[in-house]
């Protein structure tokens, strides 16, 4: 059968023509033949067949396919997941055939076989009977891809003309030129052509009379002058010059591999390269592209190659240095190789090494040459290789940074951004062959690597039976992941195994602990820690991780390094850790990181307000690094952000491990940033795993410190039943701890407790109790707060001059002991007890203090508080404008935490001031909204407030 889309649209079967049905019909046929023996996806027919397709096109697909397999036969046509392929066989469809004599013929002339490269030229545009479906009616998409069509066709033409040139039937062709740019009167490569058959015809005048008519029509058209080549070409023609002669076609190399099919993204970095390559410069442009295994830079290198090619017409030269091999290529062998690309011939390459790289040198003096050196080992093998003539461009790929290399630019490619992998799997699979879930699982778990993705992709394709939502969920098994990206003779481990291999031991042995520390990402102080050695030496080695592609490096909030492996590097490096690694020398190294976070955990959370309190020695850490610890812990609340994760993952391993006492110390050093923080869910999570430890370890002190911080938690999220339950728990097993201080403490927490549900008398004598304890123990802090816990007691009784006196003491030894948070706290309920004694310029001195004080600190939630209370200053003394931007201020403040009881008071103000500003709708609004978190929370005092707020909105009316 033989199918010929070159012309008319024909299908003769056994030289008779097929009927081929209806217009529609026909131009699913003409589609599928645009890309025979792949799948055609639904959308991809629907809209080379519609201009706007139905709702439901699948159904009309459907029926105009059975109508082709009855006039094709039913092989000729196959359904395949999302779509259909047409099995289209050698020599029967004109397109395929021209594709295979163009590249013929391009194989050829880079051979430097003109007459053959002609004669192949020649056959491929004479299937072409016409415009490529000539008169047939189609869709968008199908309109697209036959201007793509006729692209391609002028392409071969106007390559065809060149070869012809060389071999001197100048005046054959210009005829078919004048013809050629009437039809295509833009192509300036074919004016520029024909001004060359008409000057080497000897016809000069009416050379330069085809461009004044080109000049002409550009201005006149487009308003543009002819481009760079034209006008030189034009000068020399004016001079009457000779015209120079091309290089010789077997001395311009054309030796770039093709490109990557279905290539996406990078269109940041290539356009950056071309514009670098496109300016004059004094200097050799060498360009390294550098990233770890499988991110995609010989595909990156080759496409900017073929992109650039235009601008180097004298040759691209392309080599595999083999730098991942244990043998590299040698600079002189790949020198030799190169001379003889050039047309040197073999007998006349020099035997040394320098008088090769000297020739070479002059071989590209004055010409434009793009040379492309993938796979680079190390700089020595790459410095004889490069050219000494500015006009050229040097292309290096490797896995090492080769940092010592002079260059004009650094690329680092990094994984693919999530869209581009989208976009990179839909097209290697086929959009409709994967649906978004599965698509955005297997891209996410990819790790945005292309190479992974191209395994991916090729077994979705030749696979029929395996779904993507297989795949993904087989790629979500760690234990298993890299096995499944394995694809022909692709695979990600072999990629990841070379540039390991290629690291001397001390890397290998980091590379594989490291592997192990908990967190996305870790600081150069962790890395020593696992390795058992000092920082300095630590960050050397990092850096040559760095250097070798196989670990990332960045900064953090705090402006601090941090170092990550990419996905799937983890998983290997894992991997070797298990297979390279001694049983013991893991668990030395993971304990080594654990005890070095308890370390300066503990001297972080001594710095917190009320932090410190749990009693324990901390182990010693050693790196060789005097000041670190005190460095890092300067800013406490900012070190725990920094390491929040990677302390919730080391407590997450000490509990794997079996490492109780590890658990509750751990445990024990969050407690004070996470109710800082307002991070309940982790708060719950990493004392409920400290209580459970100190249970199995049967030790009394960590259970009631456990059972105190959970009750805390507890009360805090206003659980109250289960806060009194684990208090009650806590002070049944106190008295076998032996901590003073923590009884002190837990019945303080008791006494707010009873406080917030509105016992006050049972407050009153947990704190009185607590008074009397502190009065004998050394706790100058913790006598504060009694004190400030006490004053808000007697606030909450509107016991104004008991209030005030208590909350002055509390402020004041705050003051001294330089506490500025809980200053700042005590200062606000001043500040309150103020306002509501009538003194509001006092008041308002105190609430801005403390609110400043917050901001300062950080403490978002106790800064939204004080916000609300410069509200509800501002509307007892009638200010609406300022109590509303206060509220809302507070209400965006709340925003930027998880408190959402907080936040619910701020909205109750809100709802008082839209009261007062008259929007009586609103305010219902904002109240109701309040209420109901205080119902879900069984708050008592909060209830009786809002419900008092309420009835009064419901009485204005």
């Amino acid at each position: 059968m033989e199918f010929r889309i070159l012309g008319p649209f024909e299908v003769r079967d056994r030289g008779a023509a097929v009927a081929l049905g209806g217009s529609r019909q026909r131009a699913v046929l003409a589609a599928l033949l645009l890309r025979a023996n792949e799948t055609a996806g639904i959308g991809y027919l629907a809209e080379s067949v519609w201009d706007a397709p139905p709702a439901t096109p699948a159904s009309n697909l459907r029926t105009y396919v059975a109508g082709l397999r009855q006039r094709l036969g039913p092989s000729r046509l196959v359904t395949r997941s999302g779509g259909y392929a047409l099995v289209v066989g050698e020599g029967e469809l004109d397109l395929m055939e021209f594709e295979r004599l163009s590249a013929a013929g391009d194989r050829a002339l880079h051979g430097g076989d003109l007459a053959a490269a002609a004669d192949l030229f020649d056959r491929a545009l004479r299937l072409w009977r016409g415009g490529a479906l000539e008169g047939h009616a189609a869709g968008p998409v199908l309109r697209s891809e036959l201007a793509r069509l006729e692209e391609q066709r002028l392409a071969v033409v106007e390559r065809h003309v060149n070869v012809r040139l060389e071999l001197g039937q100048h005046a054959d062709l210009v005829g078919e030129l004048r013809k050629l740019v009437a039809d295509h009167p833009l192509r300036e490569e074919s004016w520029g052509q024909l001004m060359l058959a008409l000057y080497r015809s000897g016809r000069r005048a009416d050379a330069l009379n085809a461009y004044q008519q080109v000049y002409r029509m550009l201005d006149t058209d487009l308003g543009v002058a002819p481009g760079q080549a034209l006008r030189e070409l034009h000068g020399v023609l004016l001079a009457d010059a000779p015209v120079p002669q091309r290089v010789p076609t077997d001395h311009r190399p054309r030796q770039l591999p093709p490109e990557a099919d279905h290539y996406t993204g990078r269109d940041g970095a290539l356009d950056e390269l071309s514009g670098l390559v496109g300016r004059e410069s004094a200097v050799l442009p060498v360009v390294t592209v550098t990233g770890c295994p499988g991110v995609g830079k010989t595909a990156f290198a080759i496409r900017a190659g073929h992109r650039l090619a235009t601008s180097f017409p004298h040759g691209q030269l392309f080599v595999d240095l083999r730098g991942a091999d244990r043998r590299p290529r040698r600079p002189e062998e790949v020198l030799a190789r190169f001379l003889r690309d050039l047309g040197v011939a073999g007998v006349d390459v020099p035997s040394r090494a320098e008088e090769r790289a000297g020739m070479f040198r002059d071989r590209l003096a004055g010409r434009r040459v793009l040379l492309v050196l993938d796979n680079a080992a190390s700089e020595d093998q790459v410095r004889p290789l490069l050219p000494g003539h500015p006009g050229c461009c040097v292309l290096i790929t490797s896995r090492s940074r080769l940092t010592g290399l002079d260059t004009c630019k650094r690329i680092r490619l990094s994984a693919l951004a999530p869209a581009d992998s989208a976009r990179l799997l839909g097209k290697l699979v086929g959009d409709e062959a994967v649906e978004r879930g599965a698509a955005r699982r297997i891209t996410e778990l990819c790790g945005g690597l292309p190479l992974a993705l191209r395994i991916v992709g090729t077994k979705l394709r030749s696979l029929p039976h395996l779904t993507a939502d297989a795949l993904a969920l087989r790629l979500e098994d760690e234990q298993h992941r890299l096995d499944e990206l394995v694809g022909g003779d692709r695979e990600v481990r072999a990629g990841f195994l070379l540039s390991y291999a290629g690291l001397g031991e001390p890397e290998r042995r980091a590379f594989r602990l490291l592997a192990l520390l908990p967190g996305a990402s870790f600081p150069a102080w962790a890395a020593a820690a696992a390795l058992d050695q000092d920082l300095h030496p630590t960050e050397r080695l990092l850096e040559r991780l760095v250097e070798a592609n196989l670990l990332e490096c960045g900064t953090s909030a705090a402006g601090r390094l941090r170092y990550h492996f990419h996905d799937l590097l983890r998983l290997f490096a894992e991997e070797k850790a298990e297979q390279d690694s001694t049983a013991e020398e893991r668990q030395h190294s993971e304990r080594r990181v654990l005890d070095a976070y308890l370390h300066i955990a503990r001297q972080a959370d001594v710095r917190l307000g009320f932090g410190g309190l749990p009693e324990f020695r901390a182990p010693a850490l050693d790196l060789g690094a005097p000041g670190l610890v005190e460095d890092l812990v300067a800013d406490a609340p900012g070190w725990l952000d920094e390491e929040h994760g990677c302390l919730l993952e080391a407590i997450e391993t000490s509990v794997r491990n079996g490492s109780d006492e590890l658990t509750c110390r751990l445990g024990a050093t969050m407690g004070a940033y996470l109710e800082l923080r307002a991070q309940w869910d982790d708060l719950v999570r990493v004392l409920d795993l400290g209580l459970a430890a100190a249970r199995r370890s049967g030790s009394a002190y960590w259970t009631a410190f456990a059972l105190f911080a959970r009750g805390l938690a507890a009360r805090e999220q206003r659980e109250f039943a289960l806060c009194e339950k684990l208090f009650r728990e806590c002070l049944e097993v106190l008295p076998a701890a032996g901590d003073a201080l923590l009884e002190v403490v837990t019945l303080l927490s008791v006494g707010v407790g009873h406080r917030l549900q509105g016992r006050l008398p049972a407050a009153a004598a947990c704190f009185a109790e607590c008074l009397r304890r502190l009065a004998v123990l050394d706790q100058p802090r913790w006598l504060a707060y009694a004190l400030r816990e006490l004053g808000v007691l007697h606030r909450y009784q509107g016991r104004w001059d008991e209030a005030e006196r208590c909350l002055r003491r509390a402020t004041d030894e705050f003051g001294r002991l330089g506490d500025r948070r809980w200053r700042a706290a005590s200062l606000r309920e001043l500040g309150i007890v103020r306002r509501e004694r009538g003194d509001v310029a006092e008041a308002l001195e105190m609430l801005n203090a403390s609110r400043r004080e917050f901001h300062d600190l950080g403490d978002r939630r106790r800064e939204a508080a004080a916000w609300r209370s410069l509200a509800y200053l501002h509307l007892g003394v009638g200010d609406l404008d300022r109590a509303y931007s206060c509220a809302v201020r507070s209400r965006e403040v709340f925003a930027l935490t998880l408190d959402e009881h907080g936040a619910a008071c701020t909205e109750v103000c809100l709802g008082d001031i839209h009261l007062a500003l008259g929007d009586r709708r609103q305010a219902l609004a904002l109240i109701r909204r309040g209420l109901a978190v205080f119902e879900k929370l069984d708050d008592p005092r909060r209830l009786a407030k809002t419900r008092v707020s309420l009835e009064r909105a419901l009485a204005s009316d």
